[in-house]
């Protein structure tokens, strides 16, 4: 209770009390004059009934129980310590931030990274080539390692890619089989739905061309029981054919056409119906007839 709430409720006791002797005495008035006596009366002395004496007292304790608190309460607004006001307050921002942090890296492992990087780090790497090459290398090594939990490692994919791209830099090609190795064996090995789409989302945006990648998307989209996961893979199939048509790589852009007329020409009913839905756009249709030749 506030030092004004308890002032406010120790003015209504109050009124309460004088209206509670107020109508009693009132009530109880007669035309006969009134001899004044000097002696002031006591509530004993009073003829009020017995039941109403209770109340009255029983009201007059809760005033003095009032006043005690709120003299209480004026003592600690008096005595408060700014400083430890000041650190429960910090306290409280603290466990308000790890907690949100944490809900967004049980939402997206992959970006669970990013609240433990050092303020500075975006800087430090484009400014410190030695710094850049650790941060690739020991998030790359945590990726690779079995005995880290799926978090971490996607956590690691996360980082390592961010780095990458912001300092324009490739993995060269046995370490970017390495990565794509180990992103699938996560992606088939998870026993947790959400860390295997999200997985799958991160391997479908893979900047390179792979026909490991292609393969392993075509699977997915003909046999797997999540339509969302099809659609990515569907999704992920045509991105790996513009990314060889945009790297001169006619011969896999050619191959990969035909793959994805056929799968949409297949009597696969679901995977017919998802690629044919992903092929509305009238370039991609202009796209693949010029990879097929027609």
């Amino acid at each position: 209770m506030s030092t004004w709430q308890g002032s406010t409720a120790l003015a209504f006791a109050s009124i309460a009390l004088g209206l509670s002797i107020y109508s009693y005495t009132k009530v109880n008035s007669t035309d006969k004059p009134v001899v004044i006596q000097q002696a002031k009366p006591n509530l004993k002395e009073l003829t009020i009934p017995e039941q109403d004496r209770e109340n009255l007292v029983a009201l007059h304790g809760y005033i003095l129980d009032l006043e005690t608190r709120i003299h209480e309460l004026e003592n600690q607004t008096h005595t408060l310590d700014q400083e430890r006001l000041t650190s429960l307050v910090k306290q409280a921002m603290a466990q308000q931030e790890s907690e949100r942090r944490a809900e967004i890296e049980k939402r997206n492992p992959a970006l669970g990274w990013l609240g433990n990087l050092p303020d500075d780090y975006r800087e430090r790497i484009k400014a410190d080539p030695q710094y850049a090459d650790s941060s690739i290398n020991e998030a790359l090594a945590t990726l690779l390692n079995l005995s880290k939990s799926e978090n971490e490692r996607l956590a690691a994919y996360g980082q390592l890619k961010m780095t990458l791209s912001m300092l324009r830099r490739d993995l060269d090609e046995s370490q970017e089989n390495a990565v794509i190795d180990a992103m699938i064996s996560i992606s088939e090995y998870t026993n947790d739905p959400k860390i295997r789409v999200s997985t799958l989302e991160n391997l479908s945006r893979q900047n390179n061309v792979s026909p490991k990648l292609a393969e392993h998307f075509q699977k997915l989209l003909q046999t797997d029981d999540n339509d969302y996961v099809r659609n990515i893979s569907a999704t992920a199939l045509i991105g790996q054919f513009f990314r060889a048509t945009r790297d001169g790589n006619n011969s896999y852009a050619s191959d990969l056409a035909e793959r994805i007329t056929t799968l949409e020409n297949s009597s696969n009913a679901k995977a017919a119906e998802i690629m044919a839905e992903n092929l509305k756009g009238p370039r991609l249709r202009e796209e693949l007839d010029k990879a097929l030749g027609k």
